[in-house]
């Protein structure tokens, strides 16, 4: 197997493995004094969609690393694909962790009071260990598919040529057959047979 394709393998396996145990990590950690909450991301839509594009790009990563014929060929919209989503989902996440947080508070406390306590330090919002997982992981799957960009497939094995027994691709040699017994040779001089 040529080295960029086993490269771009592992890239997209552990990016997918990456997003999905992203995904049952903690994203984003509230805090106010003493008391600490966490959100997983399979608490939301996006950790549930970054665990679907990292089994994408894990199948991927798992197809090349196998040797399959033509895996590098069909590797390549699955890292793509998987590797945007879950990158994306992340990046996403990340820049608007703190809108989330206000949306997700509004219904108990009004939202410029809950902006006020983050604007002051009193609640503190950080991005938790999952999210940056999970952001690699795409990023890791994004890179595993310009990698592959220009490896050439392996050329398919031969065929043994064991198939059915009397079947054959290629025609028969057939051996030149005698001349007709009723038929004499013409005499020198003519061209066909006499008529």
């Amino acid at each position: 197997m040529d080295r960029r394709a086993s490269v771009a393998g592992v890239l997209a396996l552990v990016g997918g493995l990456a997003a999905v145990v992203g995904s049952f990590l903690p994203w984003a950690e509230i805090s106010a004094g003493p008391f600490t909450e966490q959100a997983k991301g399979i608490d939301g839509w996006e950790g549930k969609a970054a665990i679907v594009a990292g089994l994408v790009m894990f199948v991927a990563g798992a197809r090349v690393m196998a040797g399959s014929h033509r895996a590098i060929t069909r590797m390549r919209p699955g890292a793509a694909i998987g590797g945007l989503v879950a990158f994306g989902v992340g990046a996403y996440t990340a820049l608007t962790a703190r809108d989330q947080l206000l949306d997700a508070a509004q219904g108990q406390l009004p939202r410029a009071e809950v902006e006020r306590a983050l604007d002051s330090g009193l609640l503190q919002l950080s991005i938790a260990i999952g999210l940056v997982v999970v952001i690699a992981g795409g990023a890791q799957g994004i890179v595993a598919t310009l990698l592959s960009i220009g490896v050439s497939e392996p050329a398919a094995p031969p065929s043994s040529g064991a198939g059915l027994r009397g079947w054959s691709s290629d025609p028969p040699d057939r051996a030149p057959s005698p001349p007709r017994a009723d038929v004499p040779p013409a005499p020198p001089g003519e061209t066909g047979p006499p008529g």
